[in-house]
C-alpha cells in the first residue's frame, strides 16, 4: 500500500525586532532550528508544507533539509506593488514535484500585513508506488492568512478563502487527491465552530474535510506550560486551532487520509542553550494511502 506522510508547520521564522528586520535574520531562539530533534522530526514526512521562511537562516534551514525536491517563495521585495519580503511559504518534498505555482492574495491586507504578500504556494507531487501499491498524484497548497481579531482581519480572511478556492478550481482535478494546509488564522476548536468564519471556511471548501476537527486539538496555546515560545510574544491570547489539513478525496476514493496528529508540541531538550520549543505553533501530521489501481499516474 503506497503512502505519503504529510506535515504542515508555522516555523515562526519572522522578524520581531528591527534588528531583526534590518539583518534579514536572527528570528525568536535562533538555535532551534539546529536542534537536531526538530530536523528529524520534520525529514521523517515525505511532504512538509511550511509558513513564515522569512529571515535568510531560515530559508537556509529549509533549504538544507534533506528532501530533494523543494519549492518556496523567493521572499525578495518588491517596488510595484509595494512589498517587504514575501510569502515565507514553502513546500519540502521526497518525491517529485511534477508542477508548482506562487499566487498572492489581493490587496489590500491589514496592520503590518499591508506590505506582506502573503498567498498560496501549490505543487502537484508525485508520490512512487510502494510495497506493491499504486502510484498517485496529489495537489498540495500551503497558505498562511490574514492575522488579527478585528472584523476587518475577518473580513478579509473571508475573501482570501474564495481566492483559495478558485486556485483549488483551477489546479485541481476531481481524480487527484487534494490538500489545503497551513496557518489560516481561523479558530476551529469546538467552541468557536458556530462562529461566522469556522462557517465561512467549511462553506467556502465544502468538498475538504477538516482532518483534525475530531481530536480538536490547539495548535496555538501561549500558556507559560504548554508553550512558552508563544507566551512570550502573545500572552493575551487564548488556544486555537489555527493550522489546519484540509483534504479532498479523488473522485475513485482510492486515497484516504489517516492518523492526524500533533507534532513538536514538546520543548526543544537543552544542551549548553536555553530550553525552547520549536516554533510558537505545534505542527500536524497526516497519513494518505492509497488503496487501489485505477488511480491517475504522472504523464
Amino acid at each position: 500500500m503506497s503512502r505519503l506522510v504529510l506535515q504542515t508547520w508555522n516555523c515562526f521564522g519572522a522578524a520581531q525586532n528591527a534588528f531583526a528586520v534590518l539583518r534579514r535574520k536572527g528570528p525568536p531562539d535562533a538555535h532551534r532550528f539546529g536542534h537536531p530533534h526538530l530536523r528529524r522530526v520534520l525529514e521523517e514526512a515525505d511532504v512538509v508544507c511550511f509558513q513564515e521562511v522569512f529571515l535568510s537562516d531560515v530559508e537556509s534551514f529549509f533549504d538544507n533539509l534533506v528532501h530533494g525536491h523543494k519549492h518556496r517563495d523567493h521572499n525578495l521585495s518588491t517596488w510595484w506593488p509595494p512589498t517587504f519580503g514575501g510569502s515565507g511559504l514553502g513546500i519540502a518534498s521526497r518525491f517529485p514535484i511534477l508542477e508548482r505555482l506562487l499566487r498572492p492574495f489581493r490587496r489590500p491586507h491589514l496592520g503590518a500585513e499591508r506590505f506582506a504578500r502573503k498567498g498560496m504556494l501549490h505543487a502537484r507531487v508525485h508520490v512512487a508506488g510502494q510495497a506493491g501499491g499504486p502510484p498517485f498524484e496529489v495537489d498540495v497548497v500551503t497558505t498562511h492568512l490574514q492575522a488579527g481579531y478585528s472584523p476587518q482581519a475577518r473580513m478579509i480572511r473571508e475573501r482570501q478563502l474564495r481566492e483559495i478556492r478558485q486556485l483549488v478550481d483551477e489546479v485541481g482535478a476531481s481524480d487527484r487527491a487534494f490538500v489545503v494546509c497551513g496557518d489560516l488564522n481561523i479558530d476551529g476548536l469546538l467552541p468557536a465552530r458556530d462562529s461566522g468564519e469556522y462557517v465561512a471556511l467549511t462553506r467556502t471548501l465544502s468538498d475538504f474535510r477538516d482532518v483534525g476537527a475530531d481530536d480538536d486539538h490547539a495548535t496555538f496555546h501561549p500558556h507559560p506550560e504548554i508553550n512558552a515560545l508563544a507566551h512570550r510574544f502573545e500572552a493575551g491570547s487564548p488556544q486555537q486551532r489555527i493550522d489546519y489539513v484540509l483534504f479532498r478525496a479523488p473522485r475513485t476514493n482510492g486515497v484516504s487520509i489517516e492518523t492526524c496528529e500533533l507534532v513538536l508540541d514538546r520543548p526543544l531538550d537543552a544542551s549548553g542553550v536555553s530550553p525552547t520549543f520549536a516554533s510558537d505553533h505545534f505542527g500536524l501530521r497526516v497519513v494518505l494511502r492509497a488503496h487501489r489501481t485505477d488511480l491517475p499516474m504522472a504523464g
